[in-house]
């Protein structure tokens, strides 16, 4: 949303309650980007709902946000968060991705990732996932033109098809951490 020249950005209800209780709701919060940047943002009331305003819009130009990039908040305590976001899915060595259709278990692997973590000649790569502590084996193929996980994966989506097919990855070298994205999480997007 915009007002005169100030970018704001809603707190979803449950993530405030949660993080905050009910009126504790700080009046100012610092948002510190990867590169060590810290913002101070301050935190606005409407009608029960609250939003980052009064510096937000520093943070986006900082960190050159536009519709359609993830932002991921992590609190720190109660009046700081890291930041890290996600231009076109990507950020370093995370990506965040969706199912190419509700039918299909191959969910894609961005090119800037795979550049850097794997040597695609191979026809036979079998990849670690880490899900919540619980580890899984996936294929990573080329398929419609595309390098995706493939054949294991439909275990993972299998035990969180209510998620909407929505992931983040973060890999290191073979191994890759799984965060399968809930409801509450569009929120955040």
């Amino acid at each position: 949303m915009n007002g005169a020249d100030e970018v704001l950005l809603a707190i979803p209800s449950d993530a405030a309650s949660k993080l905050w209780g009910n009126d504790k709701t700080p009046k100012n919060v610092i948002i510190q980007t990867q590169d060590g940047r810290k913002f101070n943002v301050s935190i606005s009331e409407a009608k029960g709902k609250h939003f980052f305003f009064h510096g937000w819009s520093n943070v986006v130009k900082h960190l050159q946000l536009k519709k359609g990039c993830l932002v991921l908040f992590n609190p720190v305590d109660k009046s700081i968060f890291k930041v890290i976001h996600f231009i076109d899915g990507v950020f370093q060595s995370s990506f965040w991705t969706s199912q190419l259709s509700t039918t299909s278990n191959f969910v894609v692997i961005p090119d800037s990732i795979l550049a850097n973590f794997y040597d695609y000649t191979s026809d036979d790569i079998i990849s670690i996932i880490d899900v919540g502590n619980k580890i899984f084996h996936a294929k990573i193929e080329t398929l419609f033109g595309k390098v995706g996980f493939s054949i294991g994966f439909d275990v993972i989506v299998s035990l969180f098809v209510s998620l909407g097919g929505r992931f983040l990855f973060n890999i290191h070298k073979r191994f890759w951490k799984l965060f399968p994205f809930n409801n509450s999480w569009k929120k955040w997007c």
